[in-house]
Formats: C-alpha cells, sequence, structure tokens
C-alpha cells in the first residue's frame, strides 16, 4: 500500500512537470514604473488642458495613469482609456463654456433637473479625484478561473428570458460606478443627448464621471427648454487616437439613431456570426456592454466572420466587468482579426480567459493582448503554459511592449512575440 501510495505521488509530481516546465517557476519581474512615453504615446502625455503625472506604475500589464486636469484627476488603467479620457477633456471644456450662456441656463430652469444639477456636475478643484480604478481591474491576463467566477451569475441566471425586462446581477464587484442604462427613448431625452455627442465627437455612452453628467443637463436644457445644440458649440477637435476605441460607421451609428435599435441591430448582426439569443442577451444585459461598445464588438467579429468558436468570446464579454477589461477584449479583437485579414485565415476562435485566440486550419494559434506593458510575473508564466494554447507554432500579438526578460521567458516557452502593434 505504501509502496502503491509512492508510485502515485511519484506520477503525480512527474505529471506536473510535463504541465509546468522549469521556465514557468523561475521568479517573476517587479512591477514597473516607467516614463509615460514607454506605455503610451506622447501625445497623450500632454496637452492644452492636462499632463499624465510621471512616472506610471505598470499594474498586471496596463498602465496606471493619472491625468492631472483642471477639471480634476482622472485615474484611469491602460493607454486604450488614457486616449479616450484625455479627448473627452476637450468636451468638458466646450461643456463648461456653455454654461455661462444665460440663454443655456434660462433652458435648463425649465427642466426637472434644474440649474443646480448643472453647477454641481463641474469640477472645478483640479486636485480632486474624479475618477478612480476600480478595485476590481486586476490583471487582464488572469490566472485560470479568474473570469470563469466572474461569469458564475450569469451562467446561472437561467430565469431571464427576453420577455422580461428583469436585468442580470451584477457579475462582480469592480468598485466603479456601473454605467446607466440607455434602453427606450420614450420622449426624446436621449435624442436631444445623442446630438449634443455628435456635435462634441463623443461617445454618447460615456463613463467619463465629469462628461457625462454634463451631458446629462445639456440633453435636459435642449429637451426640456429648446435650447439648440448649434447655438454654442463650434468645431470640435478631431480625436486622440479615437481608432482605439470606435469606428466610424459605430460612431455614426450611435449617434444617429435610439439605443434601442443600435442594440436590435447587433443582436441580428451577432446572430448572423451564429451566436446564440440567450448568450446575446446576457451580453445585452451587462451594463459595461453600452450601445456602442455592443456595436462595436459586432464590428470587430464581423472583421473575423463567421466560424466556429465565435460563442465563446460573446459569453466571455457578457461576464467581464470593467471598462479597462471591456476595452482591452475589444482592442485584442481587433489585432486578431488584422492579423486574420493580413496574414493567415483562421478556422476557429476560443478564448482562454480574456484574451482571444485564433486556431489555424494547421493548428497554429495567435493570442492577441491589448496590453501596454507585459512583464514576466505569475500570471503571464500561467498564460504561457495554458493547456488549451498547446500547439506546434503560437504567435502572440502584443499592442504595445513587453519587457526583455518578458520576451525572453515567452520565447522559452515556444511563443513567438509580435508587439508594438498598437497604431
Amino acid at each position: 500500500m505504501v509502496h502503491e501510495f509512492a508510485a502515485r505521488i511519484a506520477l503525480t509530481l512527474a505529471a506536473t512537470a510535463v504541465l509546468s516546465p522549469t521556465w514557468a517557476w523561475s521568479a517573476p519581474e517587479p512591477a514597473p514604473q516607467l516614463p509615460g512615453a514607454a506605455v503610451a504615446k506622447e501625445s497623450l502625455l500632454k496637452g492644452p488642458l492636462h499632463k499624465v503625472a510621471e512616472p506610471v506604475r505598470v499594474e498586471g500589464h496596463l498602465g496606471r495613469f493619472t491625468i492631472e486636469s483642471k477639471f480634476g484627476a482622472f485615474n484611469v488603467q491602460g493607454a486604450n482609456l488614457l486616449a479616450t479620457r484625455v479627448h473627452e477633456l476637450q468636451a468638458i471644456e466646450e461643456l463648461r463654456k456653455v454654461q455661462k450662456d444665460s440663454a443655456f441656463t434660462d433652458a435648463l430652469a425649465k427642466s426637472a433637473k434644474g440649474v443646480a444639477g448643472f453647477a454641481a456636475s463641474a469640477v472645478d478643484d483640479p486636485n480632486k479625484a474624479v475618477e478612480a480604478i476600480g478595485k476590481g481591474a486586476g490583471t487582464v491576463l488572469g490566472r485560470a478561473g479568474q473570469v470563469a467566477k466572474v461569469g458564475a451569475s450569469y451562467a446561472g441566471d437561467k430565469a431571464v428570458d427576453m420577455a422580461t425586462s428583469k436585468p442580470a446581477p451584477a457579475a462582480a464587484a469592480t468598485g466603479e460606478p456601473e454605467p446607466p442604462s440607455f434602453i427606450g427613448d420614450p420622449l426624446g431625452y436621449n435624442k436631444a443627448r445623442r446630438e449634443w455627442a455628435k456635435k462634441l465627437n463623443v461617445d454618447p455612452y460615456t463613463a467619463n464621471p465629469v462628461l457625462r453628467p454634463l451631458l446629462d443637463s445639456a440633453a435636459s436644457a435642449t429637451f426640456a427648454g429648446n435650447f439648440a445644440v448649434s447655438l454654442t458649440i463650434g468645431s470640435v477637435m478631431a480625436p486622440v487616437n479615437y481608432a482605439y476605441s470606435f469606428d466610424e460607421t459605430v460612431r455614426d451609428s450611435v449617434w444617429n439613431k435610439p439605443a434601442i435599435d443600435v442594440m436590435k441591430e447587433t443582436e441580428k448582426a451577432l446572430a448572423a456570426l451564429g451566436v446564440q439569443g440567450r448568450t446575446i442577451r446576457d451580453l445585452q444585459r451587462n451594463k459595461w456592454f453600452t450601445p456602442t461598445v455592443q456595436a462595436t464588438l459586432s464590428a470587430r467579429l464581423a472583421a473575423l466572420g463567421r466560424m466556429e468558436g465565435m460563442e465563446s468570446v460573446v459569453k466571455a464579454a457578457a461576464a467581464t466587468q470593467g471598462e479597462a477589461r471591456v476595452r482591452f477584449l475589444l482592442e485584442s479583437l481587433a489585432m486578431l482579426a488584422a492579423h486574420h485579414q493580413k496574414e493567415g485565415r483562421f478556422a476557429r476562435l476560443r478564448m482562454s480567459n480574456l484574451v482571444p485566440v485564433g486556431v489555424a486550419q494547421d493548428g497554429s494559434v495567435v493570442a492577441a493582448v491589448a496590453i501596454d506593458y507585459g512583464t514576466w510575473d505569475d500570471d503571464a508564466a500561467a498564460f504561457a503554459g495554458r493547456k488549451e494554447l498547446a500547439a506546434k507554432a503560437r504567435t502572440l500579438l502584443v499592442a504595445g511592449q513587453v519587457s526583455p526578460r518578458a520576451k525572453q521567458e515567452l520565447e522559452k516557452a515556444g511563443w513567438k512575440v509580435s508587439a508594438g502593434l498598437r497604431s
């Protein structure tokens, strides 16, 4: 009996050695603090309305940026979200000019929101933190099971049906306030909001904690007080790296159509790609997937074309919480689609936690990660050796850069690393 037990232990250890080669257990790198230019474009680091605090700490392979502005300090995770928040500063500046217009305040006074609501939304303290990185942001690579736990409440919500309006429970506490629901537009208020967003060249469903209430008040003044958008807003500067987020077709759609119509179009597009209705409804109940983000996801998947594994991507999206993680998934899918169209076609898709993976007909795999700066840590080591990523040929597409150590370890693990792909 003792010999049998010892033999089992020996076999277990041998199996562990095969699944976890020595490179996976080497000492991890500490989270670095880097010059901002090492993790984001220099044009994003300083402008007439802001500067980014230096140095930038990298955690979970994404930069943790503090945008210092006269509207307050925005703390965001990831260069993708940094680009959006920097662009949105110009819209905040324009809307703050609006509140000085007596015609605007008179119009706003006729609305239920009132002048006080608009004034309360304006921030004048540049030292005040107006946006914080959520407690649940975590790493985007993640060890096995991390994303699955996030989606547990969605998977168990079998009673929710399309005919009901009861939302699914929040999948996980991220520490960030959830975006509001924008379903329906019975009186035209959301139409006014979209008109302002279009004039300002921003997402009408933005989660920006300063811009969002300003848009709300502007829409109230227009809707209730007949305050014309065209009276005040001139030409707003072109977006900064807006391609990080949403393409022109998506922007035009969300600016010109009610939220419910955008969502219906998304549902139809995903169904055409082979995604089941229940999975789509779970996605639409996730408040982080606003109408704009839903439309962007379907556009990313349409660029890949219908293939096996689409369902797994949308299921992962439905379970994803927090703006930084959502944007990571969208940008990763954009890189995967570009590779599919230009470098080599995929036969099917799969998800490895939050990382989308394309599998070619010959079995080779391509994984895409929209990280800012990859280091060799426990999550990177776990990712490099995941069973579902095993293949004779493996390519890793990286939006930003990786440390020399991370590149060396990934190559030892059999990965070909292609970094610096973010445009």
